[in-house]
């Protein structure tokens, strides 16, 4: 038969003989280890959350070199009143708005100028390259 007190005294020496406060120190380590690691994962969701929502639902206008090119184009509007007939642009930037029609699956207007210089139609606006300059070089549009 056994005592009361081999029971009481068992329970007692048997915990603290048997290391369970640095497994739960471990645990408790290991669960702040779990959590900063979580916590990690869920920053990086929200990233590839946000990329995929400017990518996706953002206005494409206001993405990179076709950005600062309707921003350009914006500016004449707003101070005559109308779209500019041209604008000159550098081949990196002809070619982001070449890449624009094509992702966007609008009509390519390209045309063959006399002096042997491509224009691209983008939206109301002739955008001529300049193949001489800066590769990002965006001009001031004008009228003829």
């Amino acid at each position: 038969m056994i005592t009361r007190r081999e029971v009481v005294t068992a329970g007692v020496l048997g915990t603290l003989s048997s290391g369970v406060a640095p497994a739960s120190a471990e645990a408790q380590q290991g669960d702040a280890g779990m959590r900063a690691g979580l916590q990690d994962i869920k920053v990086q969701l929200e990233e590839i959350k946000a990329h995929i929502h400017s990518g996706l639902v953002a206005s494409s206008l206001s993405v990179g070199r076709v950005g600062l090119v309707n921003e350009r184009i914006e500016k004449f509007l707003r101070s005559s009143g109308k779209f500019p007939e041209f604008c000159e642009v550098g081949t990196s930037v002809f070619y982001d708005i070449y890449d624009w029609h094509v992702k966007h699956q609008q009509q390519i207007n390209v045309t063959r100028l006399a002096d042997q210089r491509l224009m691209i139609q983008f939206m109301f606006t002739q955008l001529v390259l300049r193949w001489e300059n800066d590769v990002n070089y965006i001009g001031a549009p004008f009228d003829k």
